[in-house]
């Protein structure tokens, strides 16, 4: 089984520098020909493309680190809020917190954090309502709930081909000649969410030793690092090969 994942997000990175390179001189070039518009709006736009930039920039060389899909589209939804965006914010908040749920952060104390990452939109919300009055905002809310509802549709549809492509990756071999069986179990515990500091304790060696020994198991399985390796192989079996 090959795991060609990688491969598309970096693709899709490579695409998000692209389109955010070209929006961020579109702001540019906005914000010195349209003297008289609200200055407000276009010290949002700048920053948030500017922002998207970089991170973008980021991903190119590290495209399966979800946490950072995760932070760039929650503050590019909270800035859209801003910008009276409402459509494309509501959509890239909904984005995050399916980026969050992917790299298991809403595991533990889902709802406190939930109502945590929310309370920021709601506040660029209510600066909306602040700038725009409560009719347009009443009309903004519908906007938003509206969005949610073609995203919720959306993702009832992708759902069945998603829990497919989970099915396709439940086992991967990989060499006896050159791992062994605890290898096998570094790697499941790992993927359980354990840490280095607490396998090194369970089988009592240091913590550089099995650190040592995931950065050469990464390697084989053709990854960079603990947060590619937990995005690719999430509810994989490993086992070795004969």
């Amino acid at each position: 089984m090959e795991f060609t994942e990688k491969k598309i997000w970096e693709k899709a990175s490579a695409i998000g520098f692209a389109f955010s390179v070209a929006c961020l001189l579109v702001c540019i070039l906005q914000y010195h020909a349209e003297s008289n518009a609200n200055t407000f709006q276009k010290t949002v736009r700048l920053t948030m493309n500017f922002m998207a930039l970089n991170l973008f920039f980021f991903l190119i060389f590290n495209p399966l680190n979800f946490h950072v899909y995760a932070v760039l589209f929650y503050a590019y939804g909270n800035g859209n809020f801003l910008d009276n965006g409402n459509i494309l914010g509501s959509i890239c908040i909904a984005l995050s917190y399916l980026f969050l749920s992917t790299t298991g952060f809403f595991s533990k104390r889902k709802l406190l954090k939930s109502a945590l990452l929310l309370s920021v939109p709601v506040f660029c919300l209510c600066v909306q309502a602040f700038h725009t009055g409560y009719v347009v905002f009443i009309i903004s809310v519908m906007h938003i709930i509206g969005a949610e509802l073609i995203f919720y549709l959306a993702w009832l549809l992708l759902t069945p081909k998603i829990e497919k492509a989970k099915e396709i990756k439940t086992e991967k071999k990989i060499s006896r000649s050159r791992f062994s069986e605890r290898d096998i179990e570094f790697l499941e515990r790992v993927l359980n969410g354990e840490k280095y500091s607490k396998i090194a304790l369970m089988y009592n060696v240091s913590e550089s030793t099995v650190k040592a020994q995931m950065i050469e198991l990464y390697h084989y399985l053709g990854i960079n690092s603990r947060t590619e390796f937990l995005t690719l192989f999430s509810g994989c079996r490993f086992t070795l090969e004969d």
